[in-house]
């Protein structure tokens, strides 16, 4: 006890006290907190946490995930000195890009998850690889609908990087392997699953002939699944979904879903805490782009022990 006083005595009086490890500060800021897919990252979250050791998580994030106000107003609370590192899930690549720089200069380290930013400042962005995802539902729905007919595809909101950049693969491989298939409609429909329902009621009024349908995210699978039922088409339309959740595989199950690409978002979230600790202790991991694949999901395939694994929480 009078060493320990003593020590306490020297820091206080003639500022020597010892360099004492402290955990690190990490916040993770996800596009919203009414998706299913932001619990199953969480869980590679914490994984990496624990396995980090000395690691303290803060987990916030906007209710819906076209509030960029919200994200950006959160980001700038956390932009402060005793947070070490920022995982974030960037609901506008451009919007969010300011912000993110000012953190960094004030010396926090950030990751991009899910979503790419504009700009350099970040130190790794961890991914699905969204473009061959949309690729990956271009083809199944070309080869349900033999190459030929109408399809639609329902976005979420403008700048959000992943849900484009699966429309975008979507779109381009119908036009390089399957000409015969016309886009007749590439609609925005929010970012909340209500927003998402209204729209695809929407489209379908205005296209009820279109032969396939492409929703690129887990809010808007959801609205156009509820759509095609409330106007009797549920399973008569070819439908693609993307993500996972009770309801979607219900309706894949009912064959009113005709296959859902399925993230690993719980590899996502493991490998941006990952990258986050290194960052913020100085051994940057590379290389900056780190990508994950993802996986058709069928009626056929879903019960597989590996398929399971990516779809209960």
């Amino acid at each position: 006890m009078k060493k320990w006083m003593s020590l306490l005595l020297a820091c206080i009086m003639f500022s020597v006290c010892p360099a004492y490890p402290r955990d690190l500060n990490v916040v993770f800021i996800p596009k919203s907190r009414d998706q299913d897919f932001w619990t199953f990252m969480r869980q590679g979250v914490e994984r990496a946490v624990q396995e980090a050791g000395g690691v303290r998580l803060t987990w916030r994030g906007p209710a819906h995930n076209d509030d960029v106000e919200s994200q950006v107003q959160i980001l700038r609370i956390y932009s402060r000195p005793d947070v070490d590192a920022i995982i974030i899930a960037a609901t506008d690549r451009a919007r969010l890009a300011g912000p993110v720089r000012q953190a960094v200069a004030q010396g926090i380290k950030v990751v991009a998850v899910d979503s790419a930013l504009d700009g350099n400042a970040h130190a790794n962005f961890v991914t699905t690889d969204n473009v061959a995802a949309g690729r990956l539902a271009a083809e199944r729905l070309a080869g349900l609908l033999n190459r030929q007919g109408s399809v639609a595809v329902l976005r979420t909101v403008p700048g959000s990087g992943s849900t484009d950049d699966r429309a975008n693969g979507f779109i381009d491989y119908l036009k390089k392997h399957a000409p015969q298939l016309t886009v007749v409609a590439d609609e925005y429909g929010g970012g909340t699953r209500g927003k998402a329902h209204r729209s695809a009621e929407l489209l379908l009024r205005k296209y009820p002939d279109v032969d396939g349908i492409f929703a690129v995210n887990e809010s808007s699978a959801d609205g156009m699944l509820r759509a095609l039922r409330q106007a009797g088409l549920a399973g008569k339309k070819k439908f693609l979904g993307f993500d996972s959740t009770d309801f979607l595989l219900d309706g894949l199950r009912r064959q009113e879903i005709h296959g859902l690409v399925v993230q690993d978002p719980r590899q996502m979230g493991y490998l941006a805490m990952k990258a986050a600790v290194a960052a913020a202790r100085g051994n940057a991991v590379k290389p900056a782009l780190i990508q994950t694949e993802a996986v058709m999901v069928t009626l056929d395939n879903h019960r597989k022990p590996e398929i399971q694994a990516l779809l209960v929480p």
